[in-house]
């Protein structure tokens, strides 16, 4: 699985930090991080990237990646705008996904955002000790097995497919809802397969994409 850092320089290439080398810069950088996480996990059932996710005051952080950009913004912009990406189409979808949901939100929107999701509450709960202290190395975030929180980007996702008919299709075939790039085409095989599918489905809508050559519906 991909490192964080690349994620990061992607989005600081990309001039997702806003306000570049600030303390606002960094923290929306970090939110923008998490959710791509939350939207990948609920997207495909697995996280975007492996790197610990801790609890601070303000939401959920990546530590190496906001000492980084604390600590050496100049070369890690430069880093990031030097990177030719080469991701995979998930991660890519998912990258465009957040920069089109949460792209133009401020850090302190996003902070409360991220304020409001159980992962964030539980790691907070387990950091702080009986006297008020906090401790980073007991408040390491769970996503995966947050349901709630998984359902909630689940929805936020399917609500900005609904309005956004320029950037995805989709196809209601047996009373279930498939969503597709607007490149992707809808082959009698394929449409086969997601009539087969629907028959049996336990949601009301899905995405559907390619995968190394294999038709993934999720």
């Amino acid at each position: 699985m991909r490192d964080v850092d690349d994620f990061a320089k992607f989005f600081i290439k990309n001039g997702a930090d806003s306000v570049p080398n600030t303390y606002d810069g960094n923290m929306k950088l970090q939110k923008l991080l998490v959710l791509s996480n939350l939207a990948s996990i609920s997207e495909f059932g697995e996280p975007l990237f492996n790197n610990e996710i801790l609890i601070f005051e303000n939401g959920c952080v990546i530590e190496k990646v906001r000492l980084r950009y604390k600590n050496d913004y100049s070369g890690f912009k430069r880093d990031s705008m030097d990177f030719q990406p080469d991701f995979s189409e998930h991660e890519t979808y998912i990258l465009n996904l957040i920069m089109n949901i949460f792209g133009t939100a401020s850090a302190r929107e996003l902070s409360e955002i991220n304020h409001t999701f159980d992962f964030w509450k539980k790691a907070l709960n387990n950091g702080t000790n009986n006297y008020g202290f906090h401790d980073k190395n007991s408040s390491v975030v769970d996503m995966m097995s947050q349901n709630e929180d998984i359902k909630r980007m689940k929805e936020v996702i399917s609500a900005y497919k609904e309005s956004s008919a320029d950037d995805f299709k989709k196809e209601i075939i047996n009373g279930v809802t498939y969503y597709f790039g607007k490149d992707f085409e809808i082959t009698d095989e394929i449409l086969s397969k997601l009539e087969k599918f629907a028959l049996s489905a336990e949601d009301n809508s899905y995405t559907v994409y390619f995968d190394n050559g294999n038709l993934v519906i999720y």
